[in-house]
């Protein structure tokens, strides 16, 4: 039982950003419960409790940032009225949850490189609720004759890995810049990252020509 002055929820928040940290720097394989123990500054016995064993715990620390991120996303859809104002929103929704989880990227990224071998199903299928609430704005936009069709999974990957990649590449691009000479400046807010983004997105590279009578 938790003692008053730090009740469960606290308690729990506390491993769950202990394992975060844990899980990003070192991988699932690499990483400790132990370790994550001290970290949350809880006995193993206390973790155990909580939150379960290490594949158990790892789970959590990635579905509780993604439907986070779902919850994010409906609400603001709840206040967009167009397609393209839904797709805006979306593209913030998943910024903001990004910048708020700033080790989730490595988590999310690593396991994409390696098949997603330490993801339970649970895991993809919170995945899965996101993808579709992309596919439904898209689609919606594809039937008022806003959007021209496009593949949905692919939109997907284009949000959202270009989020995730973007949150982990700052001393890359760093490291670049100096090299090379090059402005590898960026926008560093989620608003203007996911500005950036739905403008590319949604308006594309091509300068559109206007039209004209022949």
């Amino acid at each position: 039982m938790s003692s008053p002055e730090q009740p469960a929820p606290d308690i729990k928040e506390k491993i769950l950003q202990a394992a975060a940290k844990e899980f990003a720097e070192k991988g699932y394989t690499g990483s400790r419960v132990d370790a994550i123990a001290r970290r949350a500054g809880v006995n193993k016995a206390l973790l155990y409790y909580h939150l379960g064993d290490k594949k158990t715990l790892y789970g959590e620390v990635i579905l509780s940032n993604l439907r986070g991120a779902q919850g994010a996303m409906n609400a603001a859809l709840q206040h967009a009225q167009s397609p393209e104002a839904k797709f805006q929103a979306v593209v913030q929704a998943v910024a903001h949850m990004i910048a708020q989880a700033p080790y989730l990227p490595r988590l999310i990224l690593r396991e994409a490189a390696f098949g997603g071998l330490n993801l339970p199903d649970q895991v993809l299928k919170e995945i899965g609720r996101i993808f579709a609430l992309i596919r439904t704005v898209l689609e919606e936009g594809q039937a008022q004759g806003d959007f021209r069709s496009t593949n949905p999974l692919i939109t997907h990957f284009l949000i959202a890995g270009s989020i995730l990649f973007l949150s982990v590449s700052t001393p890359l691009r760093q490291r670049l810049g100096k090299l090379e000479n090059l402005d590898v400046s960026l926008a560093e807010s989620p608003d203007e990252i996911a500005d950036h983004i739905n403008d590319i997105l949604l308006h594309g590279l091509l300068i559109q020509e206007p039209e004209t009578d022949v």
